[in-house]
């Protein structure tokens, strides 16, 4: 019989609140981490200038079939594509149509385009610029006449790689007169395209 003063000791186990104190030092870690991530956080989170309208309908597409038209507040066009995949392949054939060909490095930056806001023949440039350059390149908005180009390679792209239809998007600020809306909607009714979506905010009940 082994005596009790023989016995090991078991190993005490001080048991510590997390106090305010102890906080600080993981908090200010989670706070750096933070900021990087705001840092190398892609353009693609920013967008244009919209103040989009309220609505109470819902309307159920499905996902990554879908193309975006904005009118921007002062009356600027932008286009997306939002599969980043068709998106990418869609700058690249509207691309061909302007005798542009992307160097390897432009070409791998390409799905890094968060939308398409430019004239399509200072993309090479945009790609050149720092990251304040760009910002201000997103500002421009794409030419009317590219609009079109841009419509017709999206729907191209989808039913020749995915056998499907795509689906249009117009999203335009609250105060945008429907003068502003009439073109875009006169330029998908020229290409057969009579149904379209409008998009809108859910109105807070």
């Amino acid at each position: 019989m082994v005596s009790i003063l023989t016995q090991p000791r078991r190993r005490q186990i001080h048991r510590r609140n997390l106090s305010i104190p102890e906080v600080w030092p993981l908090a200010i870690v989670v706070v750096v981490l933070f900021r990087c991530c705001l840092a190398i956080t892609p353009l693609k989170h920013m967008g244009p200038d919209v103040d989009l309208p309220t609505s109470s309908g819902i309307t159920c597409l499905p996902d990554m079939r879908r193309y975006v038209i904005t009118i921007s507040k002062d009356n600027k066009l932008f286009f997306d594509v939002e599969d980043e995949l068709y998106r990418t392949i869609v700058i690249e054939q509207v691309a061909l149509l302007h005798s542009i060909r992307f160097t390897l490095p432009q070409q791998q930056e390409l799905h890094r385009l968060p939308y398409l806001a430019i004239d399509m023949r200072r993309l090479p440039e945009y790609f050149s610029s720092s990251r304040t350059q760009r910002y201000a390149l997103l500002e421009t908005g794409i030419p009317a006449e590219q609009l079109e180009e841009y419509i017709d390679a999206t729907r191209r792209v989808y039913l020749e790689r995915a056998g499907l239809q795509s689906f249009c998007f117009i999203q335009a600020d609250k105060k945008t007169p429907f003068a502003n809306v009439r073109p875009i909607i006169q330029l998908l009714q020229k290409r057969n395209i009579n149904r379209f979506y409008l998009r809108t905010t859910r109105e807070e009940r």
